[in-house]
Parts: structure tokens; C-alpha cells; sequence
């Protein structure tokens, strides 16, 4: 994840826009974003549990973790209880994070390796689709860099090799929402859509 920090860090602060009290999911300090820390490796926070905060937020940042999630709705759905009425989601999901990987995947699943981060049973789990995504210019840049590596028909492979596909109609369901989308990198594709979403 660090190769691609001097860019999509940037990205981030030209989208996000902290408001209140913000609840950082899946971060350890406060380097990028202001806010109450929530991170597995500081023990009061696991995407996969059943997890509640300490108290109700205006703005929850989430930023290269969700893809974590086993059960990317229930994720949506202790966000939007964890929100304050109006409150503000940030939370992003990436497909093709693999230079540390042998095998380039558009996913997390293929031929018999699952992706991981981290430690080696620390595996990633689901991604964020919509069909209005293959309009959007900069999934398009991603579409022709991931030619090299066979790729011809990439909603086929999100849902062949994601094991959790989330619908951005059930994010819709909870939230109002507007997706920003990055491509990163020619030689080992990445791509990542950023909801920015205000609790219904």
C-alpha cells in the first residue's frame, strides 16, 4: 500500500471533508485524517467481529480497510448506526493492490491464492460494483492496463475472483452517495472507488 501513498493520500484530502467527531476505521494514527483511532492491531476494533463504537459520530472515515469485510453489508449498515443523523461516510474499496504478489489479480481469489495483507491469515474479502462504474473515464484507464495480464471482461472477474461483492444499490439504500474513482500505476493496475455518502 505504501507505493501508492504519495498519490492516493492526496486524493483523499481533496475529497474528504471532516465534520464533528470522526471515527477513523482501520487506522492506527492520526497522520492523514483527526479522530478517534479504531484498528485491530491497537485491540478495540475488527471488521469481521461484531462491532460496536463507543459512542455515535458525524463523520466516519474508512480508507483501504473495507475490503477486509467478509459481510461488506453488515459493514454498511454498523457504519450508518454509527453515524449521528446527516453524518458522513468516507470509505473506499480497491481492486488490483498486487505488486506484492507473484500473480496479478483483478480480485482477491485465483487459482488457489487468496490475497492477504499484512499477516498471512489476514485475508481480503469483498469489493464495491456498479454497473455505471464502466462509464466513469478513469475505470476505463484501468480497463485497457489490465489487458496485459489477460483481462478482457473485468465485471467477470470482480465476480469470479471477489468473494463479497457489495451492490452500490444496497449502499444506496442508507446513504446518499457519490463515488469518486482513481486509477493508479501502468505496470501493476489498481483502482479505487471512494464513496462519499450523507446517512439518510
Amino acid at each position: 500500500m505504501g507505493r501508492t501513498n504519495s498519490i492516493i493520500i492526496p486524493w483523499y484530502r481533496g475529497i474528504v471533508k471532516q465534520k464533528g467527531e470522526t471515527a477513523l476505521l482501520g487506522f492506527t494514527n492520526n497522520s492523514v485524517f483527526y479522530g478517534d483511532l479504531y484498528d485491530q492491531s491497537i485491540g478495540n476494533w475488527q471488521i469481521n467481529s461484531d462491532w460496536n463504537l463507543s459512542k455515535k459520530y458525524d463523520t466516519i472515515i474508512c480508507t483501504r480497510c473495507a475490503y477486509f469485510a467478509k459481510d461488506p453489508e453488515d459493514f454498511i449498515v454498523r457504519c450508518y448506526n454509527s453515524l449521528n443523523p446527516n453524518g458522513s461516510l468516507y470509505v473506499d474499496w480497491g481492486l488490483g493492490d498486487h505488486w506484492r504478489f507473484e500473480k496479478y489479480k483483478i480480485g482477491w481469489v485465483k487459482d488457489g491464492e487468496h490475497e492477504y495483507a499484512y499477516n498471512q491469515d489476514n485475508y481480503l474479502w469483498s469489493a464495491l460494483w456498479d454497473e455505471s462504474f464502466v462509464e466513469d473515464d478513469q475505470y476505463k484507464i484501468f480497463q485497457s492496463r489490465v489487458g496485459q495480464f489477460g483481462y478482457d471482461d473485468l465485471r467477470t472477474a470482480i465476480y469470479e475472483e471477489v468473494p463479497s461483492v457489495l451492490s452500490l444499490s444496497f449502499v444506496e439504500k442508507y446513504f446518499t452517495s457519490n463515488i469518486h474513482i482513481l486509477a493508479c500505476w501502468e505496470d501493476f493496475p489498481q483502482i479505487y472507488f471512494l464513496v462519499e455518502g450523507i446517512k439518510k
